[in-house]
């Protein structure tokens, strides 16, 4: 599903369809940044999954940031550490230190430097960070519903405090708030929470004659449709209220119902997912998502080919070679690592 989520974005960056010719089917396929939108209810399900029941020791909370951390970030800094030596100006090391300790999400002048989908993994970090809180929280007082509900009120407090301050767009507006920002999208993250405390309580039989998986990828492409209709002149859906409202709730209750389906399910998909093929793209998407735009992409596209079936091709050759060759080495060193305090 990583794989799928990453594929999403790509056909969003490199819509094949014109919008002179192909009109809504143009918008329909403009509007796949939702993948974003998949990979935060996917994080919100496998952290609740692996971690909302451990005890939240010492030992078990540097075990979780080492991990976290190993799995996200040396990938990462290396790619923004290129990007940066290859475009480098006098003026780009502030630039540079906000990218790589992952803090250019929270100002709407930086969020596009570097690599710039990594906007998305402020967000994602945000979460990681607040997790084990948002699982004694839930714990502790036994509700759910009202923590989204504070972190979207923190996050127009924010706005509120900052707006007229010009610091490079911190929470300049509460459009890049609900956009770009924990604070607007933690509804993503959440649905996925809810997901995986209902999986972890053996739900998994329920309405056992409704195709999940059908009615997610059904539910989703209309959600995804109804954006595209309501953008009005804009270049997004999300960019109005309708389509606000449907990107941040229709679209991840959807993305969860066909998760649902995958796990419960002997589907096609399912079993297209489960191909060894499908596994290895999966395990190399957060490289392929990192690279699909950038100095990568200009590169295949200045010298090779700017055939967007090319660039998909080989930009996953080389995702898959940054992963067994990079990541995946790196990631395992750091989890290793014995940390202490």
């Amino acid at each position: 599903m990583r794989a799928v989520a990453a594929y999403l974005v790509f056909i969003h960056h490199f819509n094949p369809f014109s919008t002179a010719r192909f009109g809504i089917v143009s918008d329909f396929f403009h509007e796949f940044y939702v993948g974003v939108s998949i990979f935060f209810v996917l994080s919100g399900f496998l952290i609740t999954i692996r971690y909302e029941h451990i005890e939240w020791t010492k030992k078990n909370l540097i075990c979780y940031f080492q991990n976290r951390a190993a799995k996200i970030y040396p990938l990462y800094f290396l790619l923004t550490t290129l990007t940066f030596l290859v475009n480098y100006t006098p003026h780009s090391v502030l630039v540079y230190i906000m990218n790589i300790t992952l803090l250019k999400g929270f100002f709407d002048s930086w969020k596009f430097t570097g690599i710039s989908q990594g906007w998305s993994l402020t967000v994602e970090e945000c979460f990681y960070l607040l997790a084990p809180c948002i699982f004694l929280f839930m714990k502790k007082y036994k509700v759910f519903l009202i923590q989204p509900l504070l972190f979207i009120l923190t996050g127009f407090l924010l706005v509120k405090v900052f707006s007229t301050s010009d610091f490079y767009g911190f929470f300049e507006s509460s459009h890049f708030m609900l956009i770009y920002t924990f604070f607007g999208r933690c509804l993503e993250f959440f649905i996925g929470i809810a997901l995986a405390r209902a999986y972890l309580k053996n739900h998994t039989r329920l309405f056992s004659s409704i195709s999940f998986t059908a009615v997610g990828i059904i539910g989703l492409a209309v959600s995804i449709f109804g954006m595209a209709y309501a953008k009005d002149g804009h270049e997004f859906g999300m960019m109005t209220t309708v389509g606000l409202l449907i990107h941040h709730v229709a679209v991840p209750v959807f993305t969860a119902l066909w998760f649902w389906g995958l796990i419960t399910e002997k589907s096609m998909i399912r079993k297209m997912l489960e191909f060894p093929l499908s596994q290895i793209l999966g395990k190399s998407s957060y490289a392929f998502y990192l690279i699909h735009i950038g100095i990568f992409y200009s590169w295949i596209a200045g010298y090779i080919s700017d055939n967007s079936v090319v660039l998909f091709i080989i930009l996953n050759v080389l995702a898959v070679g940054l992963y067994y060759f990079v990541e995946r080495p790196l990631t395992s060193k750091i989890r290793n690592l014995k940390i202490d305090f």
